[in-house]
């Protein structure tokens, strides 16, 4: 090799290691599954007065909401939902759809459909995570809908 090009093959080999580390860092931040993303955040502060004033119409309903989860497996969590109308009477006869986001997680969410069992509603999700989970449940009964969040602190599968 030529004296007069050690020089500037050093300059270069040092830039482009430079680089590489530089796209390495980015791609390691990029892929942090802790950093959730809200997805169509604009569309969401489109409707904020829609949901806000979706929100004082199911908190009018007087309907309560009862929820807990319990771990059936180390990939499966049973959610169940017990609700009660302004005068303390179950609500029978509601569609309620489940929607579970794990706080340390954020970007994996989990929905289900309810099925009705005597005074509750019941459904499985794969809410395999130990850890605080933030649970959206909607009913609908006819014209009414309630809409509700509730978060769960879910244990270790012993």
């Amino acid at each position: 090799m030529k004296r007069g090009l050690q020089w500037p093959i050093g300059v270069a080999a040092v830039l482009a290691l430079t680089v590489a580390a530089n796209i390495y860092v980015a791609m390691r931040a990029n892929d942090d599954p802790s950093v959730s993303i809200e997805s169509d955040y604009y569309q969401k502060a489109v409707r904020f007065d829609a949901d806000q004033a979706l929100q004082r119409r199911s908190d009018r309903l007087g309907w309560k909401l009862s929820l807990n989860a319990t771990r059936t497996s180390n990939a499966e969590t049973a959610v169940n939902a017990a609700l009660v109308d302004s005068a303390g009477a179950p609500v029978r006869g509601a569609v309620v759809r489940f929607s579970a986001r794990a706080v340390a997680r954020g970007n994996a969410v989990f929905t289900a459909t309810a099925t009705e069992t005597g005074d509750q509603y019941l459904a499985a999700l794969p809410m395999a995570r130990a850890g605080l989970w933030d649970i959206h449940v909607e009913a609908l009964r006819g014209g009414e809908r309630f809409i509700a969040v509730q978060r769960l602190d879910l244990p270790d599968v012993k």
